[in-house]
Parts: C-alpha cells; sequence; structure tokens
C-alpha cells in the first residue's frame, strides 16, 4: 500500500509544468510627438502584422517584444521596418506624417536613436488604455 501511494505522489509531479524561467524581451516605446498634422487620426501600429495600439497625438506606448526580428509598420506602410530586438535593450519607434501632407495619410514609423527618443517621450502622456488592441507582439 505504501509503495502505490509513492508512485502515485510521484506521478503527480510529472503531471505539474515544468518551471521555465522567463523569456527574455527588450523594451519599445511606440510614439507620436504632439503636432499638428493628424492630431485627430490615430493610425494602428502593428507588429508582425498584429494590431498593437492606435497611437494618439502626443502619447507614447511601451511594450515588451520577445527577443529576435520583428517587423514594425502601421496601416499607410504595413512593411514598415525591421527591428532586432535584444535581452534588456530599449527601442523608440516615432510615428512620423509626411511634411508637406495635406491630408493626415501615410503615417510612417521611424526608429530613432535612444538618446533621442528618450528625450522626446519625457514629455508625453501614456496611452490611453482603451486604445490598446494587444499587449504583446505577433510571435
Amino acid at each position: 500500500m505504501r509503495s502505490a501511494f509513492i508512485v502515485t505522489f510521484c506521478g503527480l509531479f510529472s503531471l505539474l509544468p515544468a518551471q521555465t524561467s522567463p523569456q527574455p524581451r527588450g523594451t519599445v516605446h511606440l510614439y507620436r510627438e504632439k503636432l499638428e498634422i493628424g492630431r485627430l487620426t490615430r493610425p494602428t501600429v502593428s507588429c508582425d502584422n498584429f494590431p498593437v495600439a492606435r497611437i494618439e497625438n502626443g502619447r507614447v506606448y511601451t511594450m515588451n517584444m520577445s527577443v529576435g526580428r520583428h517587423v514594425v509598420g502601421t496601416t499607410d506602410h504595413p512593411l514598415g521596418f525591421f527591428v532586432d530586438v535584444e535581452a534588456g535593450k530599449e527601442y523608440f519607434v516615432r510615428i512620423d506624417f509626411p511634411v508637406n501632407a495635406s491630408l493626415p495619410t501615410g503615417a510612417v514609423p521611424v526608429l530613432v536613436p535612444n538618446e533621442q527618443g528618450r528625450a522626446e517621450t519625457a514629455k508625453l502622456k501614456p496611452l490611453d488604455a482603451r486604445y490598446i488592441e494587444a499587449g504583446t507582439c505577433g510571435k
């Protein structure tokens, strides 16, 4: 009887999920400077073709992305650009509109240097939760 209990008890441990270490991630800041052009639009930013957030004018959204190559795009430029995310590093993606645009279309994601991105996002407010589509990237 005792050996049956021990075998059953040990068998229960094999059913428990193995503890895994958390996947390494990098931090990505998606933002729009407060500008007059396109101020009422909220272009959708996507990661690996999955919608992440609709970025408001003068707002920033910070998310964690898994390590590896990702495609960051917008509704106007779905191919956008590739970013190779490394563990523990920060990336700043600014959503720009063409300077001479008569209509607020053509939102383009631009990867900016960290120093510039920190300075530009310091004066921005966080994105409202209602505009967040998904908390993670597609992968």
